[in-house]
């Protein structure tokens, strides 16, 4: 018996916005979200079902031979290269249907680009010395960072408001007093005052998109004066935007 017709996975801003169109269109769906906190901005209706936590593969399995979803859809962040290659092979071994939803990434021209957090750690080690560095990489680059000579007194990071994220960066040895923790995305005006007030003088950041802030980030260092360095998103698939994603699933369900 199936159980539900959409399994989606992503606390992302493209996750929330599906999960809202699935919703307001009465269609059976799971979404798959990490943390509780990412839980709570989903949408609450009758015909959706949220489930918190990290799912393993086996769980994965689990999860799709229990409810039999016609389709899966991948709406998980740019950088969360592992879940997605987790869901490929599941979803392809057990033949269900997947899409991926792409976030447009921003121009990086004229800022220094990395394909590893090891690479930019090296960089800065080598030509960001003595430098005020903020962070906007995530809790799980903590560990990196306390790589960069004197991070104690000189490194600032932005990350999710999840005592998850907090207890990370303490572990890495990360100063409390440099740990900020906000959901974003954020305008340029706030990016500007946290990076004046930090006195930073290197921002590291992820693509994130327009969905993600990226533009106001940038900006905002710009205004500064600040050296931008990016982390450059791993290699995927091509996805679809949400608008193609929705447009398709009002389609299978017209063509049911």
């Amino acid at each position: 018996m199936k159980l539900t017709e959409i399994i989606l996975f992503g606390g992302t801003a493209e996750g929330r916005e599906l999960a809202g169109f699935l919703g307001k269109n009465n269609i059976n769906s799971i979404v798959s979200v990490v943390s509780s906190y990412g839980g709570s901005l989903v949408s609450d209706y009758p015909s959706l079902k949220v489930r918190t936590g990290i799912l393993p593969e086996e769980d994965m399995r689990q999860l799709f031979k229990t409810e039999m979803p016609d389709l899966i859809i991948d709406a998980t962040h740019p950088y969360a290269a592992s879940i997605s290659s987790t869901i490929k092979t599941v979803s392809t071994d057990m033949s269900i249907d997947t899409i991926s939803i792409y976030r447009e990434g921003s121009s990086s021209e004229g800022y220094i680009c990395f394909d590893s957090l090891d690479e930019m750690i090296s960089y800065l080690n080598t030509r960001g010395k003595g430098k005020t560095i903020y962070s906007t990489l995530g809790a799980k680059a903590s560990d990196g960072l306390s790589k960069i000579h004197d991070y104690e007194k000189r490194v600032f990071t932005r990350i999710l408001p999840l005592e998850k994220s907090l207890h990370m960066a303490i572990e890495a040895g990360l100063s409390p007093g440099n740990i900020t923790c906000m959901q974003g995305p954020f305008s340029e005006e706030l990016n500007e005052a946290m990076f004046r007030h930090t006195g930073a003088e290197i921002l590291l950041t992820k693509d994130s998109g327009k969905a993600g802030g990226f533009p106001e980030k940038v900006k905002a260092a710009e205004k500064l004066g600040m050296e931008v360095l990016i982390l450059r998103r791993p290699e995927t698939n091509p996805g679809i935007t949400v608008e193609e994603a929705e447009d398709l699933i009002l389609k299978r369900v017209r063509d049911k």
